[in-house]
């Protein structure tokens, strides 16, 4: 059986994008799961990604679908991934394009029973895309924080570059902010390899953080990014549990955003840039019990067809 697919990437975290039909969907995703890892293998075997997003549809030719199923590259399922919208939410603006639908200005997917609406801001030509991400939970309202943060800490006087604010936040996943005076790949590797493990062992994603100064370059692209003011930036090097360095995390960005909220460092009125080693996304939470939107590009690489 041949299917078709699309690869992109949201600030080099990347995906293969594919539309089936939802009589097919108890067939094809079980399959899909289970050739996850080779699919997505970057040894010359595979096609290369980080996961597979499968865009359920009505029609071949309906732009809204009617579910987005999130395939990891080991094959398991995910609740959230938030680069992973932007770009199901652009290769749904493609499908409109290509069948007429010009006026194309959001989508609404369904990720495990979850609504989740996705809006294109800045240009129209090549916009970005804004997701509205859950309502995260925030430091002593993790039950896991105490173990976490007890964790950071021992790293910490053993590593004085690792000292600074620590906040735990829970958007459907876990995340650690270490907010340090000069944030590196080398801090990440030392705090992320010790700190994944923890949480009784389901492990917690781990971004070490340090503020940037704005100049008038980056109010410049955030106006054309987002048609918007920047109000902070931080440097952030995420490990993501279970996988290492990456080159993006979107929910991670996220949780760096309401850390900052949270510790005060940053003003809910503007949106917050979190520059990581793939590229800048942005983040905005209006007040403390509503949503994070995660805003960020989703860039389209080629289509082609595989066998499965």
């Amino acid at each position: 059986m041949f299917i078709d697919f699309e690869k992109w990437h949201g600030a080099k975290n990347d995906f293969i994008v594919t539309w089936i039909l939802t009589p097919d969907k108890d067939m094809l995703v079980p399959t899909l799961s289970r050739l996850a890892p080779k699919l997505c293998s970057r040894d010359g075997s595979g096609i290369a990604a980080d996961g597979i997003l499968v865009l359920v549809s009505k029609s071949r030719k309906d732009p809204h679908p009617e579910e987005l199923v999130i395939i990891n590259a080991d094959g398991s399922l995910a609740k959230n991934c938030g680069n992973g919208l932007r770009c199901a939410a652009m290769s749904a603006r493609r499908r409109a394009h290509r069948e007429g639908v010009l006026d194309f200005d959001g989508v609404t997917m369904t990720v495990q029973g979850t609504e989740i609406d996705c809006r294109f801001m800045g240009h129209e030509s090549n916009p970005f895309v804004a997701v509205a991400m859950p309502i995260p939970v925030v430091g002593q309202s993790n039950t896991w924080t105490s173990e976490v943060t007890g964790a950071v800490r021992s790293l910490q006087s053993a590593n004085p570059d690792l000292k600074g604010d620590v906040e735990t936040v829970s958007l459907g996943n876990p995340h650690v902010v270490i907010t340090v005076e000069d944030a590196t790949a080398d801090l990440a590797k030392i705090a992320g390899k010790p700190l994944q493990t923890v949480r009784g062992g389901d492990g917690i994603n781990v971004h070490v953080a340090s503020s940037l100064e704005i100049t008038d370059k980056d109010r410049q692209q955030a106006r054309k990014d987002l048609g918007e003011e920047l109000g902070e930036l931080f440097q952030v090097f995420p490990w993501e549990r279970g996988v290492g360095p990456t080159q993006a995390c979107g929910t991670g960005a996220c949780a760096v955003g309401v850390a900052a909220l949270a510790t005060g460092l940053a003003e809910r009125s503007l949106w917050i840039g979190i520059e990581m080693p793939g590229g800048r996304l942005y983040a905005k939470q209006d007040s403390e019990d509503d949503i994070v939107t995660l805003a960020g590009p989703a860039t389209f690489v080629f289509a082609g067809t595989i066998e499965i």
